[in-house]
């Protein structure tokens, strides 16, 4: 039998990685309102006599589409085709869909038994085969098929005679339920040594979600149709929900259950005072595996607020419906139901989990918008105090992301609603808050650091678009559409939000390229396409339901910004960008000394350059859940500095910003790190020379003194590579890391390497070795999709290696270009401590960067020049030094 008390609530409490691969954040925060409120306790939340009382003074709709929004979305289906489309797909689904909803089917959907979750379900298949295993599995399903789930790697289909849930368990509380597990040798699942799938746990789950997210589609169908019928349906799948709902258990992805009065269960997560239910050979422990985390009753992800939201807005939008004859479709008793065994009984686990991470803000909302829809205004309360402690705490005073660009989207699209349903909100009449204050007006969007937020969002974008793929972030992340649409509604003033959205969506905001965030429970194959146009808007979009609602329909005669990116660099993520093209756009150089935090990684110093759609020294990103995941988290992974083959350190990592400063023709930062603890010096200065028209380059000086061996490691973004200036040489016997088919040779003077892009750009990387250098090439992993797309995937790392005690210093120089229009000619050392010549079609380029103060000579035609100082950088053309900068 496996005991899993051991070390299991220390675990928990060092935040240790665990569940969907995301760190839990048990941080508590000073969180600084923008207003003074008293925020209630759990046993206040937890009592809803102010429901009875103000309940009936809520004006429905009342949450993220309100009648104005209502207004824009019908003049925009009027006036504008890829409206007219996005009403269609909603009509479409309706239609295809809205006979399924009978007695028989909604109980068949939506079960007595609880839920699983469609995660943490690897597949039996898969392992008996040898393929891949991942420990949530890659699942299909289909309403058409609602009782089976398909693994997209083996196509094996379960429930499945070959893998029998033969281990059942019983549960005691309420009315019995039957928890099944596949029987067989269990999975390591994460952390959890004795995993069981539960293939009909998960199904159920799916089914659970599907039901809950049509039911949102009919409310909004209602909305813009009118058509009564839409409403009735919804009202059905409510009422069935709030039958089941109160029956099931808090559980946990893992297949625990709390079995258990839910109220309980929540108040004592990890001190039960009953055993709960785990599959064997597991024992309880009177805790669920990871606590709030991954716990829930809908699904146990520990993101209870998706079901939430769902049913919440469809209440909200239905509720006030009435038949054709003038009477009210939901009765008395109707409400009465739905409003307390489905959304108040939804809060109940929600109000319990007071830390706050990537996950408990969007479960925050969730209860804000079930206090803001029933009239509780202490559930409200308990989100506002979410939300404040969000955009004050999780997210930097700068308003850059505590983690990574992925997870601060996750993030914001946790309280995205919580600003927009509060726009105007006041607390009903004659209420105050035991302080004696009252909420009026309320407004997110302005009176808080919510702007910081998005003005952060949009600075962080490289040219492309898209996010430069740092810490726990996946290469191509976006920042979608809608919430573009929320930036351009809110904040008018910000032209350049406006020139985003046109640049994403076309001058005529039709066409949109950004990915279905919100709204996407709904395939492609479950949708009749109702018009075709030359762009595809019949796929499901959640941005176009944003733009619908949220846009106003005259926007796109209204003149937006020009388009442009500033160097950047935000005093607390530590992260400095710097950009060239007239709009900064056309390149972007990255450098991080940001500190160990949660969703980092081991990158100090890290160098990422980014030039023309292309990496050019590139960032592997995130492998999410994957088993190898470590791999892409390691230093080795980045492109900087190991000491003694070691990782870099992961708690009590510093950075600092030492420069960071911009001419018209050159660029400069300049940060140190605490990565090492033997490390007196982890230094690095980079350098960007823009001569326009795409001639840039960048210089780089990395000084560490520590260690006994000195790695400075890069890798190329592609295998098509060549080396140029010495000749490698094959050596069977050597270890190096993980690398394989290593070659070496002595690293002393200046060589380069070179490789093609996708794009057919070529990326040259000259290294100026120096005296006792070594220079190793080998194959690295190179894995990016953690749907093992790319498994097996290596690309050549270089690692220049220096020995000894002294200060060393490391120069590079770093270009990309197209075929035949090389900026770098040829590069010189001229001082071994940090003076680099470049020469260019143009002329020549001085660039130094000193430990602490130094000096360069410059010859041109007046003669010879000295300049002194910590940095200096300067232009030499036809004997004329045209341009000249200078730190001291």
């Amino acid at each position: 039998m496996v005991n899993k008390t051991a070390n299991r609530r220390d675990f928990i409490k060092q935040s240790t990685l665990l569940g969907l691969g995301m760190y839990l954040s048990p941080f508590t925060l000073s969180s600084t309102p923008h207003k003074s409120f008293d925020y209630p306790d759990t046993e206040q939340l937890l009592d809803w006599s102010d429901w009875e009382k103000y309940r009936h003074s809520v004006s429905h709709p009342c949450l993220t589409i309100k009648e104005n929004n209502l207004a824009a979305a019908k003049e925009n289906i009027k006036d504008q085709e890829w409206a007219k489309v996005h009403f269609g797909r909603i009509h479409g689904i309706i239609k295809s869909h809205i006979d399924k909803i009978t007695p028989e089917f909604l109980n068949s959907m939506v079960e007595e038994t609880t839920p699983g979750d469609p995660l943490w379900t690897p597949c039996p298949s898969c392992r008996d085969k040898g393929l891949p295993v991942h420990p949530h599995g890659l699942w299909s399903w289909e309403v058409e098929k609602p009782e089976e789930i398909q693994c997209t790697e083996c196509h094996a289909v379960f429930p499945n005679s070959d893998y029998p849930e033969e281990i059942v368990l019983m549960t005691k509380w309420g009315k019995s339920q039957k928890i099944s597990y596949c029987g067989g040798d269990p999975f390591v699942i994460f952390r959890y040594k004795e995993g069981r799938p539960s293939f009909t746990a998960n199904i159920r789950s799916r089914k659970v979600q599907w039901i809950a997210g049509f039911c949102k589609t009919l409310a909004e169908g209602y909305l813009l149709t009118g058509n009564v019928s839409y409403a009735a349906k919804c009202r059905q799948i409510l009422l069935r929900l709030a039958k089941c709902y109160p029956e099931w258990l808090i559980h946990v992805g893992y297949g625990e259950y709390a079995d258990m009065d839910p109220k309980k269960a929540a108040l004592n997560m990890m001190n039960l005072p009953e055993p709960e239910l785990c599959p064997p050979p597991n024992v309880p422990d009177n805790a669920l595996w990871t606590g709030f985390w991954s716990a829930g009753r809908a699904s146990g992800v520990g993101l209870e607020s998706d079901f939430v939201k769902k049913i919440v807005t469809a209440y909200d939008l239905t509720c006030e419906a009435r038949k054709s004859d003038g009477t009210p479709l939901y009765n008395a008793q109707d409400k009465h139901t739905i409003e307390k065994d489905l959304l108040l009984e939804s809060t109940i686990l929600l109000v319990c989990d007071k830390k706050l991470n990537n996950k408990s803000v969007s479960n925050r909302t969730a209860v804000a918008l079930v206090g803001m829809c029933v009239g509780h205004p202490g559930l409200l309360r308990f989100g506002l105090e979410g939300f404040n402690m969000t955009v004050n705490g999780w997210f930097l005073p700068d308003g850059t992301t505590s983690e990574s660009p992925f997870y601060g989207l996750m993030t914001l699209g946790g309280i995205w609603d919580m600003a927009q349903a509060g726009q105007g909100y006041s607390d009903p009449e004659g209420y105050k808050d035991k302080s004696g204050q009252r909420i009026d007006d309320l407004d997110l969007y302005h009176e808080t650091n919510y702007k910081l937020v998005w003005e952060a969002f949009f600075k962080g974008l490289q040219g492309d678009l898209k996010y430069p793929p740092y810490a726990d972030s996946f290469e191509n992340t976006t920042l979608d559409v809608a919430y573009v649409e929320l930036m351009v509604a809110n904040y008018p003033e910000k032209k350049e939000y406006l020139a985003l959205l046109k640049e994403l969506c076309g001058n005529e905001l039709i066409l949109h390229s950004g990915s279905p965030v919100f709204n996407s429970e709904f395939t492609d194959s479950e949708v009749e396409p109702v018009l075709r146009l030359p762009y595809d808007l019949t796929k499901p979009n959640g941005a176009l339901s944003f733009s619908m609602y949220y846009r106003n329909p005259g926007l796109k005669n209204k003149k937006e910004g020009v388009l442009t990116f500033p160097d950047w660099c935000p005093p607390n993520l530590q992260i400095g960008h710097l950009r060239t093209g007239e709009d900064g756009r056309e390149s972007l150089l990255l450098l991080s000394a940001s500190p160990w935090g949660t969703h980092h990684e081991n990158d100090s110093l890290n160098l990422y350059y980014w030039k023309k759609d292309t990496a050019l020294l590139s960032d592997l990103g995130y492998l999410w859940d994957h088993p190898q995941k470590p791999n892409n988290i390691r230093a080795l992974a980045h492109n900087t500095v190991l000491l003694d083959e070691q990782n870099q350190i992961k708690k009590g990592r510093g950075g600092e910003v030492l420069v960071f400063k911009t001419f018209p023709n050159v660029k400069v930062m300049e940060m140190a790190s605490t990565a090492y603890s033997q490390a007196l010096v982890y230094k690095r200065t980079s350098v960007l020379v823009d001569h326009g028209n795409g001639n840039s380059y960048v210089v780089d000086f990395f000084r560490v003194q520590g260690g006994e061996i000195q790695d400075y490691v890069f890798h190329a973004s592609s295998n098509e590579l060549t080396i140029n200036g010495l000749s490698p040489v094959a050596n069977a016997g050597l270890a190096l890391y993980d690398y394989e088919n290593i070659k070496t040779s002595d690293g002393n003077g200046t060589w380069n390497s070179e490789w093609k892009n996708e794009n057919g750009l070529t990326t040259r990387a000259w290294s100026l070795g120096q005296e006792g250098e070594e220079m190793f090439v080998g194959d690295g992993w190179g894995q990016k999709d953690w749907k093992n797309a790319d498994i097996g995937a290596t690309l050549p790392y270089f690692v220049r290696r220096k020995r000894g005690d002294r200060l060393q210093t490391f120069v590079s120089v770093f270009e990309g270009f197209e075929e035949g229009k090389s900026t770098v000619k040829s590069v010189s050392l001229l001082d071994k401590t940090g003076v680099v010549m470049v020469e260019t079609p143009f002329g020549r380029d001085y660039i130094m960067s000193m430990h602490n103060k130094g000096e360069m000579s410059i010859k041109h035609m007046e003669g010879k020049e000295k300049i002194s100082g910590h940095f200096a950088a300067a232009s030499v053309r036809n004997g004329q030094m045209i341009w000249k900068e200078v730190l001291s």
